[in-house]
């Protein structure tokens, strides 16, 4: 990571004795309601802020790379935090802020930023990764961070698939409908399938995305992989910008952030 955009050399903000730091989280998302702070859910958001203040003695907010949806996992959320806590290192605040959360979230790192660090506005690639597990028998280990597939999808067709959406297209037809983005057209620098098997994981690297537009990729390219529609019809929906076809959007729990570039 790059100094330059991070402002990794001057934590120090002009208000005197606050810090700015970028924290690294890792996070099982199974049982709550996202990243982001919900009124009546608890989220990591409001689950890590609340550990932070335990720690600094004052309330902290939170801001991240990306606002994980419901069941979703993370193991390179990126979040900044601005503390006044002159005695706390780097090593005491990762420690003391796992010691208030719960085993399913962990602060891996946290580093000194400059202010104007914005982990959301200065990531230039997110790379999300959804993971089948292919077999007529379920998973015994890792059953919330994959989906299970009785049948074997036609991967060949998978990758047909893949290979339209990547590159710069408009992905409106792939959004939720409660999506609020203004730019709907993005270049998909990477769509791969990755063959572990009896793991198969489905790769999608972006600068950003829009909401749940890596569920309703992978929902069709699954169907597709089951024969339902034709790899072709990712084209179509492009080119159309209509949802052509009816598909199931895959769930949250085989959907990771694995990591966040500067």
């Amino acid at each position: 990571m790059n100094n330059e955009s991070t402002g990794a050399l001057d934590a120090r903000s002009p208000l005197g004795e606050m810090r700015t730091y970028r924290l690294l989280v890792e996070y099982d998302g199974t049982g709550y309601a996202g990243w982001q702070r919900q009124p009546h859910a608890p989220s990591i958001q409001q689950t890590l802020e609340e550990a932070l203040e335990q720690v600094v003695c004052h309330p902290v907010r939170c801001h991240a790379a990306g606002r994980t949806d419901a069941g979703v996992h993370a193991l390179g959320q990126v979040v900044r935090i601005l503390i006044e806590a002159p005695n706390v290192d780097e090593d005491g605040l990762v420690r003391g802020t796992n010691t208030n959360l719960p085993e399913g979230i962990r602060v891996v790192s946290a580093q000194p930023c400059g202010v104007a660090f914005d982990p959301r506005r200065d990531a230039r690639l997110r790379w999300y990764r959804y993971s089948v597990f292919v077999r007529p028998v379920g998973p015994a280990l890792d059953r919330q961070r994959l989906l299970h597939l009785h049948g074997n999808p036609d991967w060949p067709s998978v990758e047909k698939a893949l290979e339209y959406l990547r590159g710069d297209h408009d992905f409106a037809v792939f959004r939720s409908s409660a999506c609020e983005a203004v730019r709907t057209r993005l270049t998909l620098e990477e769509a791969a399938h990755v063959d572990e098997d009896p793991v198969h994981h489905l790769d999608f690297k972006c600068r950003s995305f829009l909401q749940n537009m890596v569920r309703i990729m992978t929902g069709l390219l699954l169907e597709i992989g089951l024969e339902k529609h034709k790899p072709e019809i990712v084209r179509e929906m492009l080119e159309t910008g209509r949802r052509l076809v009816s598909f199931r959007v895959a769930p949250p729990q085989g959907l990771v952030l694995m990591r966040v570039d500067y």
